[in-house]
């Protein structure tokens, strides 16, 4: 079966595909997306008061692309108030708002102290020079500020830029080098260096904020608003170019169909494009292939509390040696907004190691797992777990390689003849983030808009 012809096909409807065609929402665009929601790892569930998010929920400070985004569609964002910075150790929790207290604070023997305050100086100290290393240069363009940001602390991995590091010391860099996710001897140095750049770059009122009601409510938007411009349930099979544009074929619940484009966006994960994209050149496949994904697993949990709990002024838990590497409090940013409702939203984090181990378990068994190390993180959550929602992501972020070279794949987005462009999160500097994500299909749609039409001033 043909479905015609149309202007721009998007294959994906992550953020890197929303974005896309969103921006092309005046053309002749199709959105094809696998699942029966809009979103990507932007997924949540509404529970009265609260939300519980299974994936990506912090949302870059103002003047992000996705906060422009977030901004066109109506919807409405809240500050995190609570610590990113908290910490559990060793049955107790330590909440500094400056990470340079730990190594006064936490248990350590004198050795561990001396290590964690080495440690903790060498990535301060790389951290500046990657803020410093990222603002444009004189004459620079944005694409070229952004091959050179790559290039920083490339060749070698988290691990040797950190050296050995003694017992607690160690798992505490550890866990945190899994929210990227990875292990630090898979991450480049430059990718462990921004999981920690945050706390000293964002300046005081200028942070990150969740989306109210939930992450999720950024595809319930998207597809609100395009209608049956947007096909969920279908999974493409194939992008083949065709003369000055490409054929996309897919397969829904009533069969395999095909549908020509102009051009077509592939906002899928590296490794799904170099399966879908035929005929891609060798070099760019060899680009797509240098990026490391890494799997997350995540559980939301909705609480009963019915008082102010030991949480509450919290937003990020880091607890190394639990079968969780993070803890997040999604009901944090309605704190002090109003008055206390009973209950609450947590959210619990694996990935690197832990998660490869955790994906081919059922969901029950992670779900006591997880539960179980809750309690003992919080004990006064014993018999306030009212629901547990357990999700797996396979491609759940990305980095690239040390030793990589991405130049391929840009070279071949700068063309605006190519009649497919791609976009994703692996478009990012260092490590893939919602805003790279939606800054690459944005990017992505004013090539193709040019391409239709060369007279186009670029947004």
């Amino acid at each position: 079966m043909s479905d015609g012809r149309r202007d721009v096909v998007v294959v994906g409807g992550g953020a890197a595909g929303m974005a896309a065609a969103w921006q092309l929402r005046d053309r002749d665009v199709l959105l094809l997306e696998e699942n029966d929601v809009l979103g990507g790892r932007l997924k949540s569930h509404a529970r009265g008061d609260y939300w519980l998010n299974l994936g990506g929920h912090m949302f870059p400070a103002e003047g992000a692309r996705v906060r422009r985004l977030i901004e066109e569609l109506g919807l409405e964002t809240v500050a995190i108030p609570g610590s990113k910075t908290a910490l559990s150790l060793d049955g107790k929790v330590y909440d500094a708002r400056r990470i340079e207290s730990y190594p006064f604070t936490l248990p350590l023997s004198v050795r561990e102290r001396a290590a964690l305050v080495r440690a903790g100086l060498t990535v301060r100290w790389k951290v500046m020079q990657y803020l410093a290393e990222s603002r444009p240069k004189p004459g620079e363009s944005e694409t070229q500020r952004r091959a050179r940001v790559s290039r920083f602390e490339r060749d070698r991995t988290f691990r040797e830029l950190l050296g050995r590091l003694p017992g607690k010391v160690d798992a505490i860099f550890t866990t945190a080098a899994r929210r990227a996710p990875g292990e630090m001897d898979e991450l480049s140095a430059a990718a462990g260096l921004q999981l920690f750049a945050a706390n000293w770059a964002a300046k005081s009122g200028s942070g990150p904020v969740n989306l109210l009601g939930g992450s999720g409510r950024l595809g319930e938007a998207v597809r609100r608003r395009l209608g049956d411009r947007v096909v969920v349930g279908a999974r493409v099979t194939s992008v083949e170019p065709d003369g000055d544009g490409a054929v996309v074929h897919y397969e829904t619940a009533d069969g395999p169909t095909k549908v020509a484009a102009r051009r077509v966006v592939v906002a899928t994960p590296a490794p799904v494009a170099r399966t879908l994209v035929r005929g891609l050149p060798r070099e760019v496949d060899r680009s797509l292939a240098s990026v490391s994904y890494g799997s997350f697993v995540s559980m939301a949990v909705l609480t009963t509390e019915q008082g102010p709990m030991p949480w509450d002024d919290l937003y990020a838990l880091l607890t190394p040696g639990r079968s969780f590497n993070m803890l997040f409090n999604h009901a944090n940013p309605l704190r002090g907004q109003a008055a206390r409702t009973n209950g609450g939203s947590l959210m619990c984090y694996a990935g690197g190691g832990p998660a490869a181990e955790l994906l081919p378990l059922a969901d029950a068994e992670i779900a006591q797992r997880f539960t179980q190390d809750l309690l003992r993180v919080y004990p006064q959550l014993q018999g306030r777990v009212a629901e547990t929602v357990v999700q797996r992501w396979r491609y759940g972020n990305c980095w690239h390689a040390p030793h990589g070279d991405f130049d391929a794949v840009l070279r071949h987005n700068a063309d605006r003849a190519n009649p497919v462009q791609l976009a994703g999160d692996y478009f990012a500097e260092v490590s893939g983030t919602i805003e790279d994500a939606t800054r690459s299909g944005a990017e992505a749609a004013t090539a193709v808009a040019l391409g239709l039409d060369p007279d186009l001033q670029p947004q």
